[in-house]
């Protein structure tokens, strides 16, 4: 824990005692969030785990829908499913130490169901 530096606060040295810290359900809805925007999935379908190892790194497991073309659509994925989760992995790890300064060992990405990926009609 180091001293925060304040400018000009009221009757400060510049330093100001105390601590900060991410809060476990906050670090989940980080995950959570990053992790959708990672696999492309919807955010009310992810789910996420966060553990502390007990030396500030984070494990993060990931729960979420396959995304998948329409049956029937001639639309082949343009990488395999497991090159995918690799990348997205990666990518949640990166995007979690980003934004919470703590770092990610591990990222688990379990794909427990499917959502037909559905082009968007534009008005």
């Amino acid at each position: 824990m180091s001293p925060a530096v304040v400018a000009g606060g009221p009757g400060s040295g510049g330093v100001v005692p105390g601590w900060d810290r991410i809060g476990s359900a906050a670090l989940v809805h980080t995950a959570q969030a990053v992790a959708a925007e990672a696999l492309r999935a919807p955010l009310r379908d992810v789910r996420a785990r966060v553990a502390d190892d007990g030396s500030g790194s984070l494990a993060v497991e990931v729960t979420a829908p396959l995304r998948v073309p329409v049956l029937g659509s001639g639309t082949v994925p343009t990488e395999p499913v497991l090159v995918t989760a690799h990348r997205a992995r990666g990518t949640i790890a990166d995007r979690v130490r980003a934004i919470t300064g703590r770092q990610v060992d591990r990222v688990d990405v379990t794909y427990a169901s499917s959502v037909v990926d559905v082009p968007r009609r534009v008005r």
